[in-house]
């Protein structure tokens, strides 16, 4: 019988740590708010004594005071509970726990009333305002509202919960689990023996509706802001994915287009490979002369070929040396415009690289190429193409005098598609592949209208395995 399948463990993931530190600080804060905001601070009593002593208009006092007390109270470790159960994620295997975030808030909340209760002996009912954070929360994982900033989220439900303190004081609302607090059940009942419950009544239903409208004006901004938000995220991610396709499209066509290359400059060697192997045989006496010309013919051949296929096999390495690489890139700049003002220095001519090396001088070729076009026409340009060895490697860089790269451009250089020049923006794009199928990096060292340095960092043959050779 096939085993019954495991369970997924349920785990609770830490994913911003000090958004949860702030969030337990604030429920710290909130479990001592009691001890600062208090009689002495807010005489809710003394009104209310005033108002059964001398005139009921003091009893809207007492009410006023207390709703504003409870505020003060209540807001720190509401406002903590939330960002402490927003900064974890409650998951089982790879899926997330529906409406795990709201149960979260409501233990966390009866933790908290429960520390409060121990820490000042005032009781904190468990009632509408628990609630009412836990369905906002709800609200929040259903209709996906991570693109709003966090402050305007807590804004929301700080400002809701402000409106349902009002409740606590308003004798029409005694059916709701709200007011059960000692003061609030004084204020209504004597509302009530006063007959003073419509005006009671009247300053609950104000404040309660003046927040609530605020409330909901701030809702319909998060809401507003957050389907813009993810409407230009999505856009940015389809305009990723259409670069790229772009990008891969590019690549394959490439691929494609060298094959058919390869194909029409092997077939001509071909034909004079087989030339070649009919002059021998027609030869009926082969002098020493005549079979040097045909070794060097055969040789020249079998050189090209291979450095053709290289084209087409981009994995394909061998070993050379520095300096036949240097020679090989400045013979192949020497018919452009530019070459007059490139210089070669080399200390390592006689190293070793394992590489294809068809593949790494077109990216020098490349890189002297953008070097060039980087310098404004009132500069006369001086580009240097260096080599240099240090901890087992071979760094080979190129310097220019142009206008260099600005800072926040410095990145995006080497992603496909990106040009200054209207171009393809596949040059440094196909520079760092070169680079890095050659097992080596690529870096950038430049000053905005003094400069830039392209460094390339290969390892020298002798520190490899060997492996392919």
């Amino acid at each position: 019988m096939p085993e019954p399948e495991k369970k997924a463990e349920l785990r609770l993931e830490v994913k911003k740590l000090p958004q949860l530190i702030c969030g337990a600080l604030l429920i710290l804060l909130g479990a001592v708010m009691p001890r600062v905001f208090n009689e002495n601070v807010f005489p809710v009593l003394k009104y209310y004594r005033l108002s059964l002593a001398e005139e009921s208009v003091h009893l809207i006092t007492s009410a006023a005071l207390l709703v504003t007390m409870n505020i003060l109270r209540a807001i720190p470790h509401y406002i903590g509970v939330y960002w402490a159960v927003d900064a974890v994620s409650l998951t089982r295997g790879k899926r997330r726990i529906v409406f795990a975030d709201a149960a979260l808030v409501l233990i966390v909340l009866l933790v908290t009333y429960r520390v409060v209760e121990a820490i000042n002996q005032i009781h904190y009912d468990f009632g509408l305002p628990a609630f009412l954070m836990a369905a906002i929360i709800i609200l929040y994982d259903l209709l996906n509202y991570n693109y709003v900033s966090l402050f305007k989220r807590t804004l929301f439900i700080m400002t809701a919960l402000m409106a349902v303190q009002f409740l606590d004081i308003m004798p029409a609302a005694s059916f709701l689990p709200v007011g059960r607090g000692e003061l609030s059940r004084y204020i209504k009942r004597a509302a009530e023996v006063l007959g003073i419950e419509v005006q009671i009544n009247a300053l609950a239903l104000v404040g309660f509706v003046a927040l609530a409208l605020i409330a909901l004006m701030l809702f319909v901004q998060i809401r507003d802001e957050n389907e813009l938000r993810e409407i230009s995220s999505l856009r940015e991610a389809n305009a990723r994915m259409r670069l790229e396709a772009q990008a891969s499209e590019v690549q394959n066509r490439t691929f494609r287009e060298m094959q058919y290359l390869v194909h029409d400059l092997k077939s001509p060697l071909s034909v004079v490979r087989t030339l070649e192997g009919v002059l021998r045989i027609r030869e009926e006496e082969e002098t020493p002369d005549k079979a040097e010309l045909y070794d060097r013919m055969e040789k020249a051949v079998d050189q090209m070929s291979n450095r053709i296929s290289q084209l087409l096999t981009m994995d394909h390495k061998d070993s050379f040396t520095v300096g036949e690489l240097l020679h090989d890139v400045m013979q192949q700049i020497s018919i452009e415009a530019y070459a007059p003002y490139v210089s070669c220095r080399s200390e390592v001519d006689g190293r070793y690289l394992y590489a294809n090396q068809i593949l790494l001088s077109r990216a020098l070729v490349n890189l002297i190429l953008n070097a060039a076009q980087a310098v404004p026409e009132d500069r006369t340009p001086d580009i240097l193409l260096r080599a240099a060895s240090g901890d087992g490697q071979i760094e080979l860089s190129v310097r220019d005098n142009g206008k260099g790269v600005p800072e926040e451009q410095q990145e995006i250089i080497w992603h496909y598609g990106y040009s200054e020049k209207k171009s393809s923006g596949l040059g440094l794009a196909f520079v760092k592949m070169a680079v890095e199928r050659s097992g080596g990096t690529i870096s950038m060292q430049s000053k905005w209208q003094e400069g830039t340095t392209i460094s390339i960092l290969l390892p020298e043959e002798g520190d490899k395995t060997g492996d392919g050779k």
